[in-house]
């Protein structure tokens, strides 16, 4: 299974899920469910959950074009448990600081705003939140992929512009 995150819905992250070919069910975390459970602040990554509700592999970026990777996956899905991984703790929870909670509550909010049309209220909610948790690439991709489209869904991920956009706001914050 895939889930993909993007707070502007199922009809942004629909082409993207499609363009990977998979053959497999796609969810889509428009709240950050996800994120905020596993203390994940990137994408991609792989979590990997045994049928038990178990991590069986620590929470990590993924590379499904690794071939290694590619066949420890294979392998857990046919055989059962590759050397390395284990299922010997349940998935839980990660506790957060009190700043990476209100960036959150300002995310969830941001994310009632764009339901109800409110785009602008929601990119002042998502700044404020961005500056909370500098460090949570879900919420700055949220906000880059509603202020500026093109630069996400227009073809392939604009990483150049990605790049340039994070110098741009580290000049700002630093002045």
């Amino acid at each position: 299974m895939v889930i993909a995150t993007d707070v502007q819905g199922a009809e942004v992250a629909k082409p993207w899920v499609e363009k990977a070919g998979g053959t497999y069910r796609a969810l889509l975390d428009q709240d950050n469910t996800i994120g905020n459970t596993f203390g994940v602040k990137y994408v991609p990554v792989g979590i990997l959950i045994d049928e038990d509700g178990r991590l069986v592999k620590d929470v990590a970026s993924v590379n499904i074009g690794d071939y290694a990777f590619r066949q420890d996956l294979e392998r857990w899905a046919t055989e059962g448990m590759p050397d390395g991984w284990s299922a010997d703790k349940p998935a839980k929870r990660v506790d957060r600081t009190p700043e990476e909670e209100e960036a959150d509550a300002r995310f969830q909010l941001a994310v009632v705003l764009l339901k109800r049309g409110k785009k602008e209220q929601a990119i002042a909610e998502f700044q404020v939140a961005m500056l909370l948790d500098p460090q949570n690439w879900l919420i700055r991709k949220q906000l880059w992929a509603i202020q500026t489209p093109d630069a996400f869904y227009a073809d392939d991920v604009d990483y150049s512009w990605q790049k340039a956009q994070l110098e741009r706001e580290q000049e700002l914050i630093e002045k």
